[in-house]
């Protein structure tokens, strides 16, 4: 056999392979790709060819740009990353998806609710903010509940990506895609957050990268990021609609905000009344400041005996001063499910602020949502 026959014969058997694997898909990778020839053979020799070295994925199931990135030595060898899936990969255990990854490493109970649970984010992805995926978990997977910290990774590895701030993740920072790189925003720096919060001495805190106002964030320009992550971090905020301005602010269209809060129901705020819109709206146009005193003293009434600490009425007076002098960082504000879609909502359509809700996900404990910057 000669040296053309045998390269003839190589690329007949990758696109054999390729066409036999269930991993093309000729609608998809042409729907995807309006610039490629379409047609029978022609999108598929641009894959082969072309494509797939440049990351174009040809189908659902095979995601390229993941496979070269979580493979280097497949980008370094210049080879298509499905045959060298189909070829080799598959049999050394490599991913096909980031999902294909997560379902390895973390613990869902039931790949089947999982799959349910991925496509609702594939579609809630692909609407680019022009429907609302509304997801309960609980309808989902049922009393088996999926880890926090895997369902925020799932949720993140779907919709993060480029280069973006997290602001106040503390010890707890959202596990991200490896496409993804992420700086950090908080108040104080590490060695300061240390001293203002000396429970978490010892907790492996996040290196801040910028010590700024979370709530405004005066040190980011206008549309600089990709996208902004706050988990649990907006109920601390003591004026969330004019935070979520700020947000938007420094987000590029097309960007997300990644913001997750606690269930009011769920945690140490479930003794106090959940926030009103009216509330919100109120401090929102008059100033926080007439609210405040208000809002520590509800902390220290209904929050704090849930850690044990139970005061007397001038107890009460004194610890109320302390922490405002202290500026501790409070739940300033508590949210069930329906009140924090309410507050959404007007933020969205009476504000404007210019965003649209992609994904509103009910987690065990927490709202978990992806706001899509328009």
């Amino acid at each position: 056999m000669s040296w053309l026959t045998a390269c003839k014969y190589l690329k007949a058997r990758d696109a054999i392979q390729v066409m036999n694997s269930g991993y093309f898909d000729r609608r998809f990778y042409e729907m995807n790709n309006p610039d490629i020839p379409h047609g029978p053979l022609a999108s598929l020799r641009h894959f082969l060819v072309q494509g797939g070295k440049e990351g174009r994925s040809p189908s659902r199931k095979f995601d390229s740009q993941f496979y070269l990135y979580q493979y280097p030595d497949v980008k370094n060898a210049g080879v298509n990353p499905l045959v060298h899936f189909l070829r080799y990969g598959r049999a050394e255990k490599r991913f096909p998806t980031r999902y294909a990854l997560l379902v390895e490493n973390e613990k869902f109970t039931s790949q089947d609710e999982l799959l349910v649970f991925v496509e609702l984010l594939r579609k809630s992805k692909e609407s680019a903010g022009a429907t609302c995926a509304d997801v309960d978990l609980q309808d989902i997977f049922g009393c088996q509940q999926p880890e926090r910290r895997a369902v925020r990774r799932l949720i993140a590895s779907m919709f993060i990506s480029g280069c973006g701030i997290e602001v106040g993740a503390l010890q707890d920072p959202l596990p991200v895609p490896a496409d993804a790189t992420v700086k950090y925003v908080d108040r104080f720096s590490k060695p300061d957050l240390y001293i203002q919060y000396p429970e978490l001495l010892g907790a492996p805190l996040v290196e801040v990268d910028f010590v700024d106002n979370g709530e405004q964030l005066f040190t980011l320009p206008s549309q600089s990021q990709d996208f902004v992550i706050a988990n649990h971090f907006l109920e601390h905020t003591q004026d969330p609609i004019a935070t979520l301005k700020n947000f938007c602010r420094v987000v590029r269209p097309g960007g997300y905000l990644y913001i997750a809060v606690p269930d009011q129901t769920s945690t140490f705020d479930k003794d106090r009344e959940p926030t009103t819109l009216q509330h919100v709206v109120e401090d929102h146009r008059n100033g926080p400041a007439g609210s405040r005193h208000q809002h520590f003293h509800e902390w220290v009434t209904l929050c704090e005996p849930h850690f044990g600490r139970n005061y007397s009425p001038d107890q009460v007076k004194e610890r109320v001063r302390e922490l405002e002098e202290k500026d501790y960082s409070i739940h300033y504000h508590c949210w069930r499910p329906q009140d924090f879609a309410e507050f959404l909502r007007y933020c969205s359509d009476e504000e404007n602020i210019g965003f649209k809700v992609a994904l509103f996900c009910r987690c065990p404990g927490e709202m978990v949502v992806l706001l899509r910057r328009v």
